[in-house]
């Protein structure tokens, strides 16, 4: 059964596959493949890029982003030797038009599909796991009674390294690539490496890879050169080299240098024919040949493509939800949490943004998303992290793997969600030992613990407070387009003060369980002095106002004419418990009235429509576009939790309908974006493009949209003592079931609601014990049955 079917696509029934129906979206919709180490991302067209370890830093193949026309990736052509024909296995780059076009996106894998009159062309593209290649899987059947006599070329430009290779006729002449027969394989290395590693200045260190193309059929033919194989001032639809007998067989120092292939492939009449192709970046030839050789067979291929599936289905086992939205099943359940993982933790790259890089903030808050599936990967994740963190306690922004650079920033919030990642993990696993765990610091090799870690951040966000006990806001918080607000030292952001309000009270506690009594002491002293500070000085009248410039001015308060209102400022007034009842109720009133819009929870509003250089760029944006008047989706989900803390159930479930890509989706031709992957941003009604989704993928909305579902919607969500039950659903709905990982025990929990509005915990039975706590306290079993009841 077809799932939120649109005139481009559908869900599979199972909602592993998302279906497009045609290469003619109305804007590049695309996959993620990674298995951690190597990647790829590819559209409908066949366009995209490849690249090992970092998406910016060692990339295969050249790619520059058009999304217009989206006509940079690698390619393949296949010629009918008879006709004389040219065809794509993907709509790019011959643009022929087949009787019929799919592109299928897996988890782990991608599938196009193209009829044309005489035969059908079947393509796979996966990375088998723990490999540094991309398998091209071809099977072409041929529904004439006679045989077919086709030719398949490759076709990509190499790039080996920094994707910044715009100065090609610079970057071309340090590109070497030759072709190995004994190897069935052309390669491709670079003398120039543009990372700054060398000990002996600027643009002075060896590519240490060998980038390769290879097929499991024999090599017949092989071109490394653009220039003889596309044409003079040819191009990529009727290259020259497909339309000759022969390819030059150039190779070497001097060229444009490309990765073109060629094998034949005849497919007898009626039947089908499967060939592949590998291409990847290996450190030299004898493991080109170790994984060319353990893919020569077809068996293994289907063999390596099954493990990839039964991977993803392993990882996402651990957390199952049935309710009777089916659209927040296949999100939660599926695509939210492969869009966290593959995207934003292992790729770091997708269309609208490249990065490669770990934001210090960004890649911990995703982290979150493995602590139902395996929280030693948010531990993991949690170390890195804090191998980044200066001795003063401040931290990189983000950094680089491989040159291990980054950015030291005045960022205020970054260094604080550690302490917040390490109290969610002990949450979800009761570890204080974590505690202990040493690290080093990124400007010293001396060693501590994440206890004192967390403590060195909290202390140095400590000393900068305003004279007024508000904390400073710097170059930005959470929101880096404030990035002109505090430049000086002086201004304040009231979000930060709710957001360290927290991390001061969770963090007390973690200090009163491992007997750091004075310092639980402390930090419980200022996070009353910050309550003070702002219960005096933070309300605006019906809402909280967002933060104050260097000179004083206020921003997000109903005396400026334009971001009057701000989401955060009111959200986590709520999340974080520093509000009083009255001040969270009004603020969210305020949300409702103000920011709650077709597509979710708008960041702030009015759109600023004149820059202003004492905010910053957020202001510079086009008006209704981003920050600036959009929903911006990670802070939208926020939103979600602060209603259900309210127990607002019809407007948490609002917020988050409203969210959804999939219903916003059905509108496709507004919503433009992929309805299967959160984006993160849509258009404000400030803008002439309102409901119009941009930036996908590479989004933090993606963990924090399943995780405000599950532990706020449908309220199963760790706390210290346990597992908490704590819905907040719709009252229409009758039941809904949740299968959650806690503590190696596997909880079956179903929720039946008997109220007719405002549902509400009762009590549950627990593997046959009735109780009224909503708490179930951990278990030593493997398995749990829990039913819930509502009223």
């Amino acid at each position: 059964m077809k799932k939120f079917e649109t005139k481009y696509g559908y869900f599979s029934e199972d909602g592993n596959e998302y279906i497009i129906k045609t290469f003619h979206t109305p804007k590049p919709w695309i996959n993620v493949l990674t298995n951690g180490n190597y990647g790829l991302v590819i559209s409908q067209t066949g366009a995209g890029f490849s690249w090992l370890e970092h998406s910016e830093f060692n990339r295969l193949n050249r790619w520059h982003q058009d999304l217009i026309k989206d006509d940079w990736g690698k390619y393949f052509y296949i010629k009918d030797n008879n006709t004389g024909e040219i065809f794509s296995p993907t709509w790019m780059p011959v643009k022929s038009q087949p009787l019929s076009y799919q592109a299928i996106y897996g988890l782990g894998y991608t599938k196009f599909i193209s009829e044309y009159e005489n035969f059908k062309i079947n393509l796979t593209v996966f990375i088998p796991l723990n490999e540094q290649l991309e398998i091209w899987n071809f099977k072409i059947e041929n529904k004439k009674d006679e045989n077919l006599d086709l030719s398949i070329y490759s076709y990509f430009e190499w790039c080996l390294g920094s994707s910044a290779d715009h100065h090609r006729e610079f970057h071309k002449t340090f590109i070497e690539t030759d072709f190995d027969e004994s190897l069935n394989a052309m390669t491709a290395t670079k003398r120039l490496w543009e990372i700054p590693l060398s000990n002996r200045g600027h643009w002075n260190i060896e590519y240490p890879f060998l980038g390769f193309i290879s097929s499991d059929k024999k090599i017949s033919d092989f071109d490394g050169d653009k220039e003889s194989f596309i044409g003079q001032y040819g191009s990529l639809e009727k290259p020259v080299g497909v339309y000759s007998d022969k390819l030059s067989k150039k190779t070497g120092k001097w060229n444009d240098s490309i990765g073109t292939i060629r094998i034949d492939l005849t497919v007898s009449a009626n039947t089908s024919e499967e060939v592949s192709f590998f291409m990847g970046i290996k450190k030299d030839k004898k493991q080109i040949k170790k994984s060319i050789e353990k893919f020569s067979a077809q068996l293994a291929i289907h063999e390596a493509l099954n493990e990839v599936k039964v991977f993803w289905e392993k990882m996402f086992s651990t957390l199952v939800v049935d309710t009777p939205d089916e659209a927040m099943n296949l999100m939660v359940n599926k695509w939210l949490r492969y869009q966290a993982i593959a995207g934003r933790l292992w790729a770091r790259t997708a269309y609208y943004q490249q990065s490669g890089a770990f934001g210090f903030r960004d890649q911990l808050q995703d982290s979150l998303v493995f602590l139902p599936i395996n929280p030693k990967l948010t531990e993991k994740q949690i170390r890195l992290h804090a191998r980044h963190q200066f001795q003063n306690g401040t931290v990189l922004h983000w950094w680089h793997p491989i040159s291990e650079t980054g950015l030291p920033t005045k960022m205020t919030d970054d260094l604080l969600w550690l302490p917040f990642l390490i109290f969610n993990y002990i949450e979800e696993t009761g570890n204080y030992k974590i505690l202990d765990t040493r690290e080093p610091y990124y400007d010293s090799e001396k060693s501590e613990s994440l206890f004192k870690h967390s403590v060195a951040a909290i202390e140095r966000v400590l000393k900068r407070f305003s004279k007024r006990g508000l904390p400073l806001i710097g170059a930005g918080d959470w929101n880096d387009g404030l990035s002109a607000v505090g430049l000086d030292m002086k201004g304040e952001s009231i979000w930060l003060a709710e957001f360290f309000y927290m991390i001061l009270i969770r963090f007390s506690e973690i200090c009163d369980k491992i007997n750091k009594k004075n310092l639980a002491k402390r930090y419980r002293l200022k996070a009353d002095q910050l309550k003070k500070s702002l219960d005096k000085y933070a309300w605006d009248g019906n809402w909280f106002f967002r933060a104050t410039k260097d000179n004083g001015e206020k921003i997000g308060s109903i005396k400026n004419k334009e971001g009057k209102i701000y989401l955060n400022a009111q959200t986590w007034a709520v999340i974080s418990g520093i509000a009083n009842d009255d001040k969270k109720r009004k603020a969210m009133d305020s949300v409702t009235k103000y920011l709650l819009k077709k597509n979710g929870c708008l960041l702030l509003s009015p759109a600023y429509t004149k820059p202003d250089e004492m905010i910053g760029y957020l202001s510079r944006y086009a008006p209704g576009r981003r920050e600036n008047g959009g929903v911006y989706t990670h802070a939208a989900t926020w939103a979600i939790w602060a209603y259900a803390l309210l127990k607002e159930n019809d407007l948490a479930f609002k917020a988050y309908k409203n969210l959804s890509p999939v219903y916003n989706g059905m509108d496709a031709d507004e919503y433009v974006a992929e309805p299967y992957v959160t984006p993160g941003n849509i258009d404000g009604p400030d803008s002439p493009n309102y409901g119009m989704a941009g930036w996908t993928w590479y989004t933090g909305s993606a963990n924090w949209f399943q995780k405000v579902i599950v532990d706020w919607i449908l309220g199963i969500r760790a706390t210290k003592e346990g597992l908490l039950i704590d819905p907040c659903i719709p009252a229409d709905w009758n039941n809904y079931s949740v299968k959650r990982l806690f503590r190696n025990t596997i909880y079956n929990i179903r929720v039946f609601n008997q109220a007719k509005s405002k549902p509400k915990f009762d009590h549950m039975i627990v593997d046959g014990t009735k109780t009224n706590n909503n708490l179930i306290k951990p278990l030593k079993k493997s398995e749990v049955t829990v039913d819930v009841f509502l009223s």
